[in-house]
């Protein structure tokens, strides 16, 4: 996997090859997903990025986000509420979703079994699990 400065400079080459201007903003929404871990929403995005350039706009950084997706640099993950959340780690990966405060967190465990091909008819391209349970912070609360 790629790491951090990698993968900015890969986003770089690849806005540059679809002719998409290399602004601050953009270059911002993407270095806050790839340094979070805790799948964030775009709101939530947007309260860091405004943070660093005060005058961004809300829909500049849903287009950035949406812009990101379109080009395989981020994904979507679990719906909580309203809201959508998304994940940098575009690797294969699983889920825990707190069914209290809707926090994902990566799951790395060996389900010990291999994904096949085919399903039901269906080609299988990807897969991921959500596991719903209740995360340390929401546990501490009860």
């Amino acid at each position: 996997m790629l790491d951090y400065k990698e993968r900015l400079e890969e986003f770089v080459r690849a806005c540059k090859k679809k002719g998409l201007k290399i602004t601050p903003q953009r270059l911002a929404v993407y270095e806050i997903l790839l340094k979070r871990e805790d799948h964030p929403t775009v709101e939530e995005i947007y309260e860091e990025v405004k943070e660093i350039y005060p005058f961004v706009s809300l829909a500049t950084v849903y287009r950035t986000v949406e812009t990101l997706e379109e080009m395989g640099f981020i994904r979507k993950v679990a719906y909580w509420g309203n809201s959508v959340r998304y994940d940098a780690n575009i690797q294969e990966h699983d889920h825990l979703v707190c069914i209290l405060c809707g926090s994902i967190t990566d799951l790395k465990i060996d389900v010990g079994c291999e994904v096949p091909q085919e399903v039901n008819g269906f080609k299988v391209l990807s897969h991921s699990l959500y596991m719903y349970g209740v995360c340390p912070l929401c546990q501490k609360k009860d």
